[in-house]
């Protein structure tokens, strides 16, 4: 890892109340009228693996062997520590997206990725296409239940994503096709690394506050500093670390021109692919 840089003081960002709608105030006065690109535009076409960024859970299998502690932040492919627990991983973020996983359950032969769905543009819109179309899976839901999945050529033709469709004829079971928010970002403080965030099931939450800060900013995304920790919290499976994600300024107008809209305009056109080689699926879609 590089040596770490001193951190630069940035804009901090407000929120205020305007005719019952979040706005932005605050910004920088080179982001003044900015209308360029914003990093919120559709990612298609040809694929980038990048590695993703994990939280130490206590049933993880780093944190069980000691290598890694409880809430520390780190990649899946290497286990390199990116921040302690308890302190923040600056970011600057330079595109995000969104797919659907169908995975095979963990309980059945150890799980793995049975096929993916990835936003295209069609003349109805953006719709999730399998990258797996019209294939029928045999799992083990829960390792006893047999059930076959079914794909369409898209997942709003199956509905593979919704509530009931873990166990067809079941609607009280849960999701088949787990929903991922892919966020692609800049490791400013760990030599300007690039990694990913896939936030899904009970991240679900937290994705959708951190889409809504992005989206309700003018600000373009890669012109925007975050902290991200990781927080307690509980659910019905239990007591388990969060992601936890916070505003923390502006970029520097320098590093903005030289180094974040640069890299942020490599994955325009791209479609994102996180790795997931860990098979980390194991908590449970969580209703919202």
């Amino acid at each position: 890892m590089s040596k770490k840089a001193a951190k630069k003081p940035g804009t901090e960002l407000t929120v205020k109340k305007d005719a019952g709608l979040l706005v932005t105030a605050g910004l920088p006065s080179f982001l003044t009228g900015y209308t360029g690109m914003r990093g919120t535009e559709g990612i298609e076409s040809a694929d980038i693996t990048i590695p993703r960024v994990k939280v130490g859970q206590s049933m993880s299998d780093e944190v069980k062997s000691g290598s890694i502690k409880e809430g520390a932040l780190f990649l899946n492919i290497t286990s390199e520590v990116l921040a302690e627990p308890g302190s923040p991983l600056e970011v600057v973020l330079l595109a995000r997206s969104k797919e659907f996983i169908l995975w095979r359950p963990r309980e059945d032969n150890g799980g793995g990725i049975l096929a993916r769905a990835k936003p295209v543009q069609t003349s109805d819109g953006v719709r999730y296409q399998w990258d797996k179309p019209n294939t029928s899976f045999e799992v083990k839901v829960g390792g006893k239940v047999k059930v076959t999945w079914k794909t369409k050529k898209f997942i709003d033709e199956d509905g593979l994503d919704q509530w009931g469709s873990e166990i067809p004829g079941d609607e009280e079971s849960g999701i088949a096709a787990t929903a991922h928010h892919n966020y692609v970002v800049m490791l400013p403080k760990n030599g300007n690394m690039v990694a990913a965030m896939s936030l899904s099931k009970s991240q679900v939450k937290k994705a959708k506050d951190w889409n809504a800060i992005l989206k309700l900013s003018p600000a373009p995304i890669f012109a925007r500093r975050f902290n991200v920790t990781t927080v307690d919290e509980k659910n019905d499976q239990g007591d388990f670390k969060n992601f936890d994600v916070k505003p923390a300024g502006f970029v520097e107008e320098a590093d903005f021109a030289n180094i974040y809209k640069p890299a942020a305009m490599n994955f325009v056109g791209k479609v994102i692919n996180v790795d997931h080689s860990d098979g980390d699926d194991t908590s449970k879609d969580e209703r919202l």
